[in-house]
């Protein structure tokens, strides 16, 4: 390694995405020169983690998908951008759906590994930049950097993947209705995966092997309308459903010291009450529910069936006023998970070592993702896995360090290797 080997060290520990235009500028080089030593740089391992050639390459590819604003139900753009990115990158079939989903395929036959992500993201403009080793914008955590890294994970193995192949999605509405991954459930595959990966930000060193279940309560409560100056003649509709709020919150909740083993529940919305002046005759208050896995979800319906059932016993004739209680189902998820022992978390873990040299932790989430109803749905291995910080997400300052991203696609790189090699093992 000589002086300018060292000078063009500083420069890309500066900035890795300085163009070689510009280093040759510098080192006054011709740019063929100076990609010539970047390369040698690299290979003698002088250079790690990253080579610039690719590095340049690869971070534009998220650059470009950032600058494009994509909030649930607003993909079309992004769509179109994955769809040619597909089919510039050596993937087969690439195709949409009605709910704008992309995907496209590296390989034939089985085995058949799902790389799965999703496209949209929160509303809320974020200016994209680099700065201080990361790239910010919005999705740049949750979750374009996960999606563009698996993109170019897949593509790599477009002239060495011998028998298998590789499904590489890109789903709508993941921050809404989950529109995308259920039209994908319905008629998107065609064919059924042997297992898959979700791309969340979970950090480099982490797998997020479980999500708890959930579901959406409507409650209600109907009680004969009387003047606010009478409140004698009938019930309080808003009153007797914070009571009926209290005695579920209270019969449904666990107090486990471990957060994902606990059943939580959360009144979210409510809405009564016509006037200033008008004793409210119906109100009615939207739970949110959480579960983990080993609950079976009839318990938690059972439960609230059993506690309405008695809600209007009680309040049937009170005072000579009847009152009414009732409740819906909105919408429900339920609670997966993935075994540490299956194939697909032995392949990443086993990526995850290879590149950092140190055990991933396993983690469970108190929330839902995707790969609950696929993984439900298939009954396959299906584990989330991603670069970024998860508490990133969804807020202003929402960034991906650079040497994370580019890293993540090694490691998405060699799960797929061990992926193949591990099931045609079996």
């Amino acid at each position: 390694m000589d002086d300018i080997d060292k000078t063009i060290i500083k420069i890309l520990t500066k900035d890795s995405r300085t163009p070689n235009t510009e280093i040759a500028q510098q080192v006054k080089l011709s740019e063929s020169s100076v990609r010539a030593r970047i390369d040698k740089l690299v290979s003698s391992g002088a250079i790690k983690n990253f080579t610039i050639t690719l590095s340049d390459k690869h971070l534009t590819l998220l650059e470009n998908s950032l600058k494009i604003y994509s909030p649930s139900g607003q993909e079309k753009q992004f769509s179109d951008f994955l769809f040619d990115t597909l089919n510039n990158s050596g993937f087969t079939n690439v195709r949409r759906d009605s709910a704008n989903n992309v995907y496209g395929e590296i390989g034939l036959g089985s085995p058949t590994l799902l790389l799965c992500g999703h496209m949209d993201t929160v509303p809320g403009l974020i200016n994209v930049e680099i700065k201080d080793h990361a790239i910010y914008g919005r999705g740049a955590s949750d979750a374009k950097s996960s999606l563009i890294s698996m993109l170019i994970a897949a593509s790599s193995f477009k002239d060495k993947l011998k028998s298998g192949r590789i499904i590489f999605s890109a789903v709508t509405d993941e921050e809404g209705t989950g529109l995308g991954i259920r039209e994908l459930l319905k008629d998107g595959l065609k064919e059924q995966p042997d297992c898959a990966i979700f791309g969340e930000p979970s950090g480099i060193d982490k797998i997020t092997v479980g999500y708890k279940g959930r579901f959406s309560v409507k409650f209600t409560c109907e009680t004969p309308t009387v003047h606010a100056s009478a409140p004698w003649m009938s019930s309080n509709a808003i009153e007797l459903l914070f009571i009926l709020w209290n005695d579920i919150k209270t019969k449904l909740q666990t107090n486990e010291d471990n957060r994902y083993k606990q059943i939580t529940s959360c009144l979210t919305q409510i809405n009564g009450g016509t006037a200033d002046n008008v004793m409210p005759g119906s109100c009615n208050l939207m739970c949110d529910i959480r579960y983990p896995f080993n609950y079976n979800p009839d318990q938690i319906t059972n439960k609230i069936a059993d506690i309405i059932s008695n809600f209007n016993k009680k309040y049937s004739i009170e005072d000579n006023v009847k009152s009414t209680f009732a409740y819906e189902i909105i919408d429900s998820t339920p609670a997966f998970e993935c075994s540490k022992s299956s194939v697909v978390s032995r392949s990443v873990s086993r990526a995850i070592i290879k590149k950092l040299n140190s055990k991933p932790q396993f983690v469970h989430k108190t929330g839902t993702g995707d790969m609950n109803l696929l993984g439900n749905k298939m009954n396959i291995p299906v584990l989330t896995y991603g670069p970024g910080n998860p508490h990133l997400s969804h807020t202003s300052n929402e960034h991906i360090m650079i040497d994370e991203f580019l890293t993540s696609i090694d490691i998405y790189q060699n799960s797929i290797e061990n992926v193949f090699n591990l099931i045609q093992r079996i």
